[in-house]
């Protein structure tokens, strides 16, 4: 009976939700137009058609239709907000798959992976997606509670970054911690008490990294799980560390430099 709820749980992280997602944006819209066309439903544009005229043109190279409507349609369909920016561009995709631990098999290839210690700042989060999909890391992996979710705002904030890169779902770090270091993963805690460096981390071992949230850093059963801690040198009394998203971005550039 176990296995079978297992298999059922698998890749189902996204299950909650009722029809399809809205995603607005240029460039998020573009990204699903490249990734996985046949999960657009519905393509709409407001607008000049002309300033459209890429996003047509995908559009069309995948059979998927582009409408355009005028800017009241749009914004009633959307359901927008002065605020948001939508650049005229809005798709209704199917919800993308949102893997679990219970799918960790899927990584036995995987070189690179990002793991997030309740990071909650959905910017930190659209742009650790982004530095992770630019540096081609295999997977990014965010806590199911008190954590920023992949919602259409991040995937706006990530500039197309939230398509190009697998997401995994966790509820307890440590015990996923512990499922990567059994399928051969170096879990790394970025943290300015490491011992050691990034640059003398021997980066051409499978290798996760583990990113505290905003402010706190990781948690101290975080760090006891990770195989060691390691520092970005820097810093100063009074700025001891950087932005949850800044220190990612420097970690996967490190590793494609040195991996």
């Amino acid at each position: 009976m176990a296995k079978k709820r297992q298999r059922r749980e698998r890749g189902r992280e996204r299950d909650d939700q009722d029809g399809p997602e809205r995603l607005y944006g240029k460039h998020a819209v573009k990204a699903v137009l490249l990734t996985r066309p046949k999960d657009i439903e519905r393509l709409v544009l407001a607008g000049k058609e002309e300033y459209h005229d890429d996003i047509i043109e995908l559009a069309h190279r995948h059979n998927v239709d582009a409408f355009m409507t005028s800017w009241p349609e749009f914004t009633k369909a959307g359901k927008f907000e002065e605020q948001d920016k939508h650049q005229g561009v809005m798709a209704f995709v199917k919800a993308r798959t949102v893997y679990s631990p219970h799918d960790f098999d899927r990584l036995e290839k995987a070189k690179c992976v990002v793991m997030l210690d309740q990071v909650s700042n959905p910017q930190n989060f659209a742009t650790i997606l982004r530095s992770a999909a630019f540096f081609r890391a295999d997977a990014v992996m965010y806590m199911r509670n008190r954590s920023a979710t992949p919602t259409p705002e991040v995937a706006r904030f990530a500039v197309g970054g939230a398509e190009l890169v697998d997401l995994y779902c966790v509820t307890n770090v440590a015990q996923a911690i512990n499922q990567l270091i059994d399928i051969g993963f170096h879990v790394v805690g970025l943290d300015e008490r490491g011992e050691r460096t990034l640059a003398e981390l021997d980066m051409s071992q499978k290798t996760c990294f583990i990113v505290g949230a905003e402010g706190e850093g990781l948690r101290p059963k975080t760090r006891e799980h990770c195989s060691e801690l390691v520092r970005i040198p820097g810093g100063r009394k009074g700025l001891e560390s950087l932005n949850a998203a800044v220190a990612t971005t420097i970690a996967l550039y490190e590793f494609g430099r040195l991996g």
